[in-house]
């Protein structure tokens, strides 16, 4: 049986979601057991009470959580026969919107047409319009660009950028 392209990137970003995932939760795990680490040897020494030594810990494990860029939703409509509409919204992640925009430009297959980028609560939203670009020297024309694969090449932009998507929501 064979598979076309798109499965197989699309299994392929699936994957790497995944290790992204296991990854992040990795990390936090390292800070929080090298907390511990810190509270105990603090603990021995007798330089500090058991209370601030525990908001020592809570403050390294909510700041590795807070330089996580997590996707919460993305949406992609087609609006034209080559163009796009995109909303993603994210957290506010160290360094987050930045990576947004940076994400934005590495798409050289597209026009970016608009983008706006807007603060809601505690994340950010950003919108954008896009055109496909067609350039016949590297671009199969038996392949029209179609929504599924627009969205393995905006999300893999996001990826990328060090974004993790939150695989609880359907894109």
């Amino acid at each position: 049986m064979q598979m076309d392209k798109a499965s197989i990137v699309g299994d392929a970003v699936l994957y790497v979601q995944d290790l992204q995932t296991q990854s992040k939760k990795l990390k936090a795990e390292i800070a929080s057991l090298e907390a511990s680490l810190e509270e105990v040897e603090r603990y021995q020494t007798g330089s500090t009470t058991h209370k601030s030594n525990t908001n020592i810990k809570d403050v390294k494990t909510n700041d590795s959580l807070a330089k996580m860029k997590i996707i919460t939703q993305m949406d992609m409509f087609q609006v034209e026969e080559k163009g796009f509409y995109v909303k993603v919204v994210c957290n506010k992640g160290e360094k987050a919107a930045i990576s947004l925009y940076k994400a934005l430009e590495s798409l050289t297959n597209f026009n970016i047409k608009s983008s706006n980028l807007a603060t809601v609560s505690d994340t950010f939203v950003l919108t954008f319009t896009l055109n496909v670009l067609i350039n016949k020297e590297c671009h199969d024309q038996r392949e029209p660009m179609n929504l599924p694969n627009l969205k393995l090449w905006v999300t893999g932009a996001f990826i990328n950028q060090g974004f993790e998507l939150n695989t609880a929501t359907p894109f």
